[in-house]
């Protein structure tokens, strides 16, 4: 990195106490008009998040018949399982590879290359069913299956960690949360489609297993398509000033890339380790975002030993998501209009625990009505804090590029993952049956969670990014006062406009 990114990087350095607010030269302050959002924007939105729905559609799509999918492959819960938990297993390879493929090859390329291997591992995944006889997989049908998942699993960074990157590459300030809010939802909604599909095509004896890879396989296929002829890398001006400083950022990182094959900057990297709020947050996130893929992938698990439906399980998981939503879409334009991320972030930790306290306690045979109610505000709390977490982890981060920040947050939270799932499993078959609300599997959910505020409450790190905004338009809005009494002025403000166009 030149010296002038790494002053860039200085000069947001986290502070632990004080006011982290950069100052802005009026050399540096252009016509807030020049600033200019384009309408292609919503397309890239909407195509980026077609794609990450349909890897997390696919990512789910066996949980919530794992006892079917057993019997179609011949195998245990552990093998179903893994067909979730590979995705976990994969999101450290996965965010290196994503991490280089934006930096070399931007943003269409790598939405590219991450639907092209959706594909791929869709072909595959219905090849493991296709020509099978008694709703039973051929020899070898499993490996199909888990080589397909593999692959998939491989692009989910892509896909995930971009929320936050896609929301700042094409939109400014005003509509910026929303952007986030929405790309970032795009997986969750996703998780909820392969939650209710499954319920919907497959039968308990198996039937209509190929019916659902193939339908998969479909959507995945259009999404290239689209994303072939619709999507754009980059809007033909920078949407903001924070973007139009990192677009030189950027080009310095392709230029790292191309010189020593690595996608991140040691630079960035002893920065964030640096920064004490970073880390509270990354650590309380991870533990969240944990909880969140666990719950997901062992849920049909956990509620047929209460004497539910695999069904049921699909009913309860797109509640999740549904309510998820109606939260996401209620907090979206809050964080627009107020911008008080961390407080939101805050309130909705602690009311997630208070409805994990409630859903353990309601874990019980012959409860239908009340898991459907405490399953609705659990996703109605839960989902938000993703999106809030994004924009947390931007603002006290800035200009750390956000891929490579939700990155190392996602794969920490993808790293606990695993354990955490496997260690559900194992308590629920201790368990067996039900025996009252005192069991393993509930101390371990409201442990999490402990943990989890703890890091959550103890956050307070500054608004860099909203800062940086702020003191730009101070100083431009000064500029555009001076400008008809000072030409040098007049002059500055048409060559940095000159500059933009051309990049």
């Amino acid at each position: 990195m030149d010296s002038t990114n790494e002053a860039l990087l200085n000069r947001y350095e986290e502070k632990d106490e004080g006011d982290a607010t950069p100052q802005i030269n009026d050399d540096e302050a252009t016509e807030e008009e020049e600033y200019k959002m384009y309408s292609s924007r919503w397309i890239a939105l909407a195509v980026y998040a077609l794609g990450s729905l349909a890897n997390a559609m696919i990512w789910i799509s066996f949980a919530p018949i794992a006892t079917v999918v057993s019997h179609t492959y011949s195998v245990n819960n552990t093998a179903v399982n893994m067909l979730s938990v590979i995705f976990m297993i994969l999101y450290i390879p996965g965010t290196y590879l994503a991490s280089y493929l934006f930096k070399r090859f931007g943003l269409r390329g790598t939405i590219l290359a991450a639907n092209t291997l959706n594909v791929a591992g869709s072909v595959l995944r219905f090849a493991s069913i296709v020509g099978s006889k008694d709703s039973k997989a051929n020899n070898g049908g499993y490996a199909l299956l888990l080589i397909g998942q593999g692959m998939c699993g491989l692009v989910q960074p892509i896909f995930v960690n971009a929320a936050a990157l896609i929301a700042a590459t094409w939109f400014a300030l005003e509509q910026r949360d929303l952007a986030t809010v929405i790309a970032s939802m795009a997986n969750p909604i996703g998780t909820g489609v392969g939650q209710i599909l499954p319920a919907m095509l497959v039968n308990e004896e198996g039937s209509g297993m190929s019916s659902l890879l193939l339908i998969q396989f479909a959507i995945s296929g259009s999404i290239l398509l689209l994303a072939y002829f619709l999507f754009l890398d980059k809007p033909p001006t920078p949407p903001s000033y924070t973007e139009t400083l990192r677009y030189s950022h950027r080009i310095s990182d392709q230029s790292e890339i191309i010189q020593d094959g690595g996608p991140f900057s040691w630079h960035q990297i002893s920065s964030l380790l640096k920064n004490r709020n970073f880390i509270k947050l990354a650590f309380g996130f991870s533990i969240g975002l944990a909880y969140f893929n666990s719950l997901a992938t062992v849920l049909g698990q956990q509620v047929n030993i209460l004497g539910y439906t695999d069904n049921d399980a699909g009913i309860f998981g797109a509640l999740i998501l549904g309510f998820g939503l109606i939260g996401c879409a209620i907090v979206g334009p809050i964080m627009d209009a107020t911008h008080r991320y961390k407080t939101i972030l805050k309130t909705f930790s602690v009311m997630t625990f208070v409805t994990v306290l409630a859903l353990c306690g309601s874990l019980r045979p012959n409860n239908h009505v009340a898991l459907l109610i405490i399953f609705s505000v659990l996703g109605f709390f839960v989902l938000p804090l993703l999106p809030l977490s994004f924009e947390c982890m931007v603002e006290c981060t800035y200009p750390v590029s956000e891929e490579v920040t939700n990155g190392i947050m996602l794969s920490m939270g993808n790293i606990l993952s695993i354990g955490i799932t496997f260690a559900w499993q194992f308590l629920i078959e201790k368990t067996s049956s039900y025996r009252g609300v005192y069991v393993s599997y509930n101390f371990l959910q409201v442990g999490i969670f402990v943990v989890c505020g703890f890091f959550i409450l103890s956050f307070n790190g500054n608004y860099n990014r909203l800062n940086a905004e702020k003191a730009y338009r101070e100083v431009s809005d000064r500029n555009r006062t001076d400008k008809s009494k000072n030409p040098t002025i007049i002059a500055k403000l048409s060559s940095n406009s000159e500059k933009i166009q051309k990049a």
